[in-house]
């Protein structure tokens, strides 16, 4: 579903991703793990058009998108569905509201169809009967699962997770990875997960790509990561021992 090749991402004179290549596969469940800094968001802000490559191809659903111009980008967009750090949802909106407003604005769903995927993407996340709640008036897990079920009611092909546990609690965080695995198996979509949370990755992930200084440093399944000599990845399973 994706793939990229010797790509290369450049601000000004600094080379922040120095010509990565690797595939992720339909229906993979993909962490890709390293330091603050390290490159991890830009992948994903490529993949949807928010930035664009200095060099290199970058593949979606086998279309090499890595000299779009900014028109081309809306059927890639329609594809994958982005969950940032923050909810940002709507305050001034309800949770139904929040949830509807892409539905409106880039489909021809009739109010009855548009009813019914919000109230499926609210079951997809475990939010059954909050459509008529305030963003306000749910914990901040909460809002990151409203989130959720708004990328979920366009049924994307693809997931982009950036940094999806940050700032939650270990039992909210269990929530959510969890989430994320069922979602994936269930709807069959491919999941990239952007994080620097090892023990997340080891719990759900297919395969695991870590990023040192712009380069794949290690890759592989959690059973072949726990076994690495890397000192980066070995700093980072220290975590979980």
């Amino acid at each position: 579903m994706i793939e990229f090749v010797n790509f290369k991402k450049n601000f000004g004179n600094k080379e922040i991703l120095k010509g990565l290549t690797f595939k992720v596969n339909k229906g993979e469940i993909v962490f890709i793990l390293g330091m603050s800094g390290t490159g991890k968001s830009v992948l994903l802000k490529n993949i949807v058009g928010l930035m664009r490559p200095t060099s290199g191809q970058l593949f979606v659903a086998g279309e090499d998108i890595s000299g779009f111009k900014e028109s081309q980008y809306y059927e890639v967009r329609k594809k994958c569905g982005m969950v940032l750090q923050s909810p940002a949802l709507f305050e001034s909106f309800t949770v139904f509201e929040n949830i509807a407003f892409g539905l409106r604005r880039n489909s021809s769903f009739d109010e009855a169809e548009i009813d019914r995927r919000v109230k499926e993407s609210l079951r997809l996340v475990q939010l059954k009967g909050v459509e008529h709640k305030w963003p306000q008036e749910l914990s901040f897990g909460m809002q990151k699962r409203v989130s959720l079920a708004r990328t979920l009611a366009v049924v994307p092909k693809i997931l982009l997770f950036d940094e999806p546990t940050t700032g939650l609690d270990p039992v909210t965080t269990n929530v959510i990875n969890k989430l994320i695995f069922d979602l994936s198996r269930e709807l069959n979509t491919t999941s990239v997960v952007v994080s620097h949370d090892i023990s997340c990755a080891l719990d759900i992930a297919d395969r695991i790509i870590v990023l040192d200084g712009g380069q794949i440093v290690a890759q592989g399944s959690p059973k072949e990561l726990v076994k690495s000599t890397i000192p980066l990845v070995k700093d980072f399973l220290m975590e979980v021992r």
